[in-house]
């Protein structure tokens, strides 16, 4: 599959006028300071010529990538763009801490840690649903409804999770606190978010069951990858994703 063109009409209500997408992100963030390509070949944050931190200062960074606004009860997690996902679907895999064992399954990769996300949570209010098992098939994860949207420097307007990951089957997302503390600690996997009810992610899509591995291979609820005609197409390139407490059910 090759990467889709930029939708501007799309994104045209995100974005400052006079610019395509690519060509804002490209001279608003190197140009101006606010990221840099580094020696690796990875986005770094940077300062602008005053020495002033150019990236918000009540957003996450790689070296802290949650921060926790108890009063607005928003958790923001700092990401990087995963190119591979952005062209090859993955059955269930959303955002995800590398040091898990579904590292280059992610779309967005978190260095978040799946318990201290969960801690996260628990201090902005939300309750967790913890009612699944390792073998609830055809169950959905319960909890807190969370809306998670999307940014990054130069957006006008954050993005709706349904914006940024496509989803073929097309019942959507109702991203909800499944909780799942124990078994994320005992199994390692580093899952933040499931794009279906999951037993061991922190988060999970209750639109879509959980299913058996076996079953996944056969009939896969649906398969997921990142959008290329949103996200920022540059490997390792920073996002944040924002989970708030729904006020819906």
């Amino acid at each position: 599959m090759k990467n889709l063109p930029i939708n501007e009409e799309h994104c045209e209500s995100h974005l400052s006028p006079g610019l395509s997408r690519r060509d804002f992100l490209v001279s608003m963030l190197i140009a101006s300071g606010a990221v840099i390509v580094g020696t690796n070949g990875l986005l770094e944050a940077a300062t602008d010529r005053s020495g002033a931190k150019v990236w918000p200062k009540d957003w996450p960074t790689k070296i802290k990538p949650l921060f926790v606004d108890t009063k607005k009860h928003v958790v923001k997690m700092y990401t990087e763009v995963s190119l591979r996902h952005l062209t090859e679907t993955t059955p269930h895999w959303g955002i995800g801490c590398p040091t898990g064992k579904y590292a280059d399954k992610l779309i967005l990769s978190s260095p978040a840690e799946p318990l201290d996300f969960h801690d996260a949570l628990v201090r902005i209010g939300a309750r967790p649903g913890n009612n699944l098992a390792l073998d609830s098939y055809g169950q959905f994860v319960a909890g807190d409804r969370l809306n998670v949207t999307a940014s990054w420097p130069g957006l006008k307007n954050p993005f709706d999770i349904s914006d940024i990951f496509y989803d073929s089957t097309g019942k959507g997302y109702q991203i909800r606190f499944g909780g799942n503390r124990a078994t994320s600690e005992k199994m390692k996997t580093g899952c933040l978010t499931c794009l279906e009810s999951c037993p061991i992610s922190i988060t999970s899509n209750a639109v879509y069951p959980h299913l058996s591995g076996t079953q996944r291979k056969i009939t896969p609820n649906s398969h997921f990858r990142g959008k290329p005609e949103v996200l920022p197409n540059t490997e390792a390139f920073p996002v944040v994703v924002f989970y708030r407490i729904s006020s819906g059910s």
